[in-house]
């Protein structure tokens, strides 16, 4: 008897397994929003950083077909020259050109907006893909830690460098996020790992991109369009970097529930294009979304984001 209950437990477990992972499936597939926009952007001038590769060369990828003049923000310029060697074949658009910059190196930030301000007239959309995860405590040459560096400090200066450019043509800035954010917390007097390093660093640093983007928001009104955006759980090469255990599950067993990076992009160009993206909002599967399931609570703390935005300027005037 004993033994028939056991079976009869184990298949029973075995269904509803079975039946959560087809509902997630099935949520994942239908919840997988898709930017309709057939905006031509010839004459216009954007910014995408991390595009060698994942979203941020799929997104490139797409806004070249559209005619835009595509500047690729590298920091590997011999990865970056074959990402656009490969989106020039792909799109027939020449006019997309390849400029190296460290996000996590605020002086290769500084040298990369001269370069741009030399070269273009006006930015009219940038978008801060690039970003790091790691569990490890490195800090950079000029004492910020890595994390940090590359996911916060690193497009907060460098969409400020570019404000004049981007108010000029009424831009747009998109920065890329994570429903990571939901857990995470920022601490105005850590945000050099000056306290101490904690495991949740990335989530932390995509809380702070979301503060930012509110803060940036009520600084702007009008003059500049910026919004946050989850693009999903996308295989990229984030998982290469993972325990091994954790790589063999994202590959065999989640893969049906994560995104490939073509379709994590549709977000992305969704808010980069379409005309219903309101400034200072939270996008997820092309969509407004206000939610607290995955909004934090802090996102809403306007004191918090001044004391972020000013900390964050008092940190890179002392980077030089």
């Amino acid at each position: 008897m004993g033994l028939v209950l056991s079976r009869t437990t184990e298949t029973t477990a075995l269904c509803v397994g079975l039946g959560l992972y087809a509902c997630m499936y099935l949520y994942v597939k239908l919840h997988k929003g898709k930017c309709h926009s057939k905006k031509n952007l010839e004459g216009k001038t954007i910014i995408v950083t991390g595009a060698n590769s994942g979203i941020g060369f799929e997104t490139a990828l797409d806004l070249a077909k559209r005619n835009g003049r595509v500047i690729l923000a590298c920091r590997n310029l011999e990865r970056g020259e074959a990402a656009r060697n490969k989106i020039v074949q792909l799109s027939g658009n020449t006019d997309v050109v390849c400029r190296r910059v460290d996000l996590s190196v605020m002086s290769s930030i500084r040298k990369f907006v001269d370069v741009i301000k030399e070269e273009e007239g006006n930015v009219d959309i940038l978008i801060n893909n690039a970003g790091v995860l790691t569990f490890e405590k490195i800090f950079t040459e000029e004492g910020l830690e890595l994390t940090f560096a590359t996911n916060h400090f690193g497009p907060f200066l460098l969409t400020t460098l570019l404000i004049d450019l981007l108010k000029r043509s009424r831009g747009r800035v998109v920065n890329v996020g994570s429903s990571a954010s939901v857990i995470g917390k920022v601490d105005c007097g850590n945000l050099r790992a000056e306290k101490e390093f904690s495991q949740l660093q990335y989530h932390n640093s995509k809380t702070a991109n979301l503060l930012f983007t509110k803060e940036l928001a009520r600084r702007e009104p009008g003059d500049v369009l910026v919004c946050y955006v989850h693009p999903g759980v996308v295989r990229t090469d984030a998982f290469r970097k993972m325990p091994l255990l954790f790589k063999i599950l994202a590959y065999t067993v989640f893969r049906v529930l994560t995104k490939s990076p073509e379709e994590g992009a549709q977000p992305v160009l969704f808010c980069a294009l379409d005309d219903s993206v309101q400034t200072g909002g939270y996008y997820m599967d092309c969509a407004l979304y206000d939610h607290t399931m995955w909004v934090p609570k802090c996102a809403y703390d306007t004191g918090l984001a001044k004391k972020l935005w000013e900390t964050t300027e008092r940190i890179l005037s002392e980077c030089g």
